[in-house]
């Protein structure tokens, strides 16, 4: 079905210039010629990963979640035009929304099934609320979404180069923003693309309200309006979030006492509390939805993705998924390894797989360089020793557990590994500064 017309392209050369004037406007608050400079190669980046994506689905692909958002909001808009009375629909459930689309589209076909989904209603419902500025066209709408994801990512961006003193800042930039995959997968109408742009502003506002102090209500109230937001749509990344957060403030509690008996006392506490929210989440559920989400998704789009029957050990059928603590545990470093650093180059069978697999040899190599200059020892004794970066080597080391546990192939492991790839590629950007910065003192001592 087509969805970008004439307009989509007469309109986007529009938009475009005034969202530029907007980014040029915001830009002025930078002195900093190089952080200012970021900032515009950022926003054009993400730019042409809205269009380019959108581009692919339309012409190359066909189809594609990002559609299925399209079609239900169209729906949704289709039902409020005929009757304003229907602008309830807005806060419908899926069981309303999906007896009312089967009424007037039959029981087969289109988007039933999907718009029975929270999740993808969810999508469906922000498309419906962007209509009014973009003339409800997809590709202007697509443009949207990637200009939040931007904004929420340039926040976090600022996070970690304020934590990192601006040191190696260009290089910060590369791995955080420029990363193609980022852009890319994070540019359209997507689940991931609304996750990665709140996720940012979540950590940001956490990080103005607790490290910096800055409290207001209106960060606050900004604060419940992302977390809303992604717990809409992908609540487990709340989850991983919490436990990040919990893990990072356990260590720096326990570093204070000296005793053994007290810490062994608050290391049974820490366990008592992760394992009583576990619980309460409904963890191993979690899990579950995640895996059968991944396997819809292949099994649907199986033509948008590489399947991956023959990939071994990275594989896995939902059937067999063992969505328990213990057998998480049982396959946590493949699943990790699996997520971090695969596709091989040997592995791609696709070009988009391809592009994929060059960007996990890199985080490879790079991973493994830092290993070397630090030994592994010190690598896990500087991550320890800092709470910005426990905290953002957790959240992606969890966040690879889960993908790599639930996810069935490397198109969608590629897709959804983008929202911990800014934490880790942090994480390696600020070991580097912290060696370089001993090696030159060490330098300077010899001298």
């Amino acid at each position: 079905m087509q969805h970008i017309t004439i307009f989509d392209f007469l309109l986007l050369p529009v938009y475009l210039y005034i969202f530029y004037v907007i980014i040029k406007k915001k830009a002025t608050a930078y002195t900093d010629g190089g952080l200012r400079k970021i900032f515009f190669t950022a926003f054009f980046l993400r730019m042409f990963g809205s269009v380019i994506y959108s581009l692919m689905i339309q012409y190359y692909y066909g189809y594609g979640d990002s559609f299925t958002f399209y079609a239900g909001g169209n729906f949704i808009i289709e039902q409020i035009q005929s009757d304003f009375g229907n602008i309830n629909l807005l806060l419908a459930n899926g069981e309303e929304l999906q007896k009312l689309y089967a009424f007037q589209n039959g029981p087969v076909g289109g988007i039933n099934g999907y718009i029975g989904i929270s999740t993808a209603i969810f999508m469906m419902k922000l498309a419906v609320l962007v209509a009014p500025l973009t003339f409800n066209k997809f590709l202007i709408t697509s443009l949207f979404f990637g200009l939040f994801s931007f904004l929420g990512q340039w926040r976090l961006f600022q996070v970690f180069n304020e934590i990192n003193k601006g040191r190696n800042q260009k290089l910060l930039a590369m791995a955080v923003l420029y990363t193609p995959s980022i852009w890319f997968w994070g540019s359209g109408l997507l689940k991931d693309s609304v996750c990665l742009g709140a996720i940012g502003f979540i950590v940001s506002y956490l990080y103005s309200l607790f490290i910096k102090k800055n409290y207001s209500i209106k960060t606050i109230l900004l604060l419940l309006l992302m977390v809303f937001i992604v717990g809409s749509i992908k609540s487990y990344i709340l989850i991983i979030l919490a436990v990040s957060i919990a893990t990072t403030f356990f260590f720096n509690m326990i570093a204070v006492f000296k005793n053994i008996i007290i810490k062994g006392f608050v290391v049974l506490v820490f366990i008592f509390a992760s394992t009583t929210i576990a619980y309460i989440s409904n963890f191993e559920e979690q899990l579950q939805l995640i895996a059968e989400e991944s396997k819809v998704q292949v099994d649907t789009f199986q033509k948008n993705y590489e399947a991956t029957e023959d990939e071994g050990k990275g594989t896995l059928d939902a059937e067999e998924l063992d969505a328990s603590v213990g057998g998480l545990l049982l396959r946590s470093p493949l699943a990790v390894f699996t997520c971090l650093f695969r596709p091989f180059i040997w592995e791609s069978r696709k070009i988009m797989i391809l592009f994929s697999a060059l960007e996990s040899m890199l985080l490879l190599f790079s991973t493994l360089y830092l290993l070397f200059k630090l030994r592994f020892f010190g690598f896990i004794n500087a991550v320890f020793s800092n709470q910005f970066l426990l905290f953002a080597f957790v959240f992606s080391i969890l966040f690879a557990l889960i993908i790599g546990f639930t996810t069935f192939n490397f198109g969608t492991i590629a897709r959804y590994r983008i929202m911990l790839l800014p934490f880790y590629y942090f994480v390696l950007v600020e070991l580097y500064s912290q060696y370089k910065s001993r090696a030159g003192l060490a330098r300077e001592r010899r001298v």
